[in-house]
């Protein structure tokens, strides 16, 4: 994928406020390095309406399709600029030419339905508004291949140990899935002193090893040997906007941070996270050693928070 991936965008012109939502999607996407194909801007008085649609969606790595109700319309009946181009898009479809090259967004489409040459593809919903950039970053991640990178990387097969039994094999590795969780954000809560104190949150190019030991009651060490970077600023007691990242202490290999602090990793991909500490228990007779934090890994839609 090109640093800035080329991307034509297929719509109807539905009326003056659809208008100026694509024009907006699209200023969205400049400005966050793609390279937008856009009739607003460029196709000129005077152009070849035909010969434009050709070079863009032929020079194009993506095309995204926002399907309004309109467009629908247009498309399944091969109508105006929108038929031309669905004509276009069908026969490279159908020709193997560009295979998952299409992006289908929903839009002023209460049905959610999509043209019929486009039928059964996934799609991203915009219809919602207060949903936007939620709507935005998937595709923003698509578009840069980003969604690729969250899938794990592939286990072994807990019954092909030969050391161990069967039946062990399978209970030591149905027991690491305690101590990980996939979601890019929530909350942990696990006995700090068992898995040697490491707990996984998030996945693929945006996974983190977190380590941790006994300090104390309301204070633990958080450790930087299985990540990156470790940063600490005693200043922040809610997750910091990614642009404040820059000014946490990221100079030791250790930190003590008690409840209620933040604390900041940063992993091989140079990718961060922010983990807010909320209890720290140490074992007594009502309870084991439990550590509570609540995070937030920064992932593609921090660039339009």
């Amino acid at each position: 994928m090109s640093c800035h991936p080329k991307v034509f965008i297929s719509y109807s012109h539905d009326d003056e406020s659809h208008r100026n939502w694509v024009l907006k999607l699209a200023t969205h996407l400049r400005s966050h390095g793609v390279d937008v194909i856009f009739d607003q801007w460029d196709l000129r008085l005077g152009y070849d309406l035909p010969m434009f649609m050709e070079q863009g969606l032929s020079s194009s790595s993506l095309v995204v399709c926002i399907c309004s109700s309109l467009y629908i319309e247009k498309a399944d009946i091969g109508k105006g600029g929108v038929g031309y181009e669905k004509k276009i898009l069908s026969a490279n479809l159908v020709d193997n030419v560009k295979l998952n090259y299409v992006i289908p967004l929903i839009r002023n489409n209460i049905k959610e339905k999509l043209p019929m040459f486009l039928s059964g593809s996934l799609y991203i919903n915009f219809n919602d508004d207060d949903k936007y950039y939620d709507s935005y970053r998937k595709l923003l991640e698509r578009i840069y291949d980003e969604d690729i990178k969250k899938k794990p990387s592939l286990g072994e097969n807990p019954f092909q140990n030969n050391d161990v039994s069967q039946e062990v094999s399978l209970n030591l590795a149905l027991d690491k899935i305690k101590y990980i969780n996939p979601l890019f954000e929530g909350r942990v809560l696990f006995d700090y002193k068992s898995n040697n104190g490491i707990y996984t949150i998030g996945e693929g190019d945006f996974s983190f090893v977190t380590a941790w030991s006994e300090r104390g009651n309301n204070s633990i060490y958080c450790y930087k040997d299985k990540v990156k970077r470790i940063g600490y600023n005693s200043n922040y007691r809610e997750f910091p906007l990614f642009d404040e990242i820059r000014f946490f202490d990221f100079s030791s290999r250790t930190r003590s941070i008690n409840v209620g602090e933040v604390v900041v990793l940063e992993n091989r991909f140079n990718n961060f996270v922010a983990i807010k500490v909320k209890k720290v228990i140490c074992k007594n007779e009502c309870s084991n050693h439990l550590l509570e934090f609540e995070y937030k890994i920064y992932y593609p839609n921090s660039l339009v928070e």
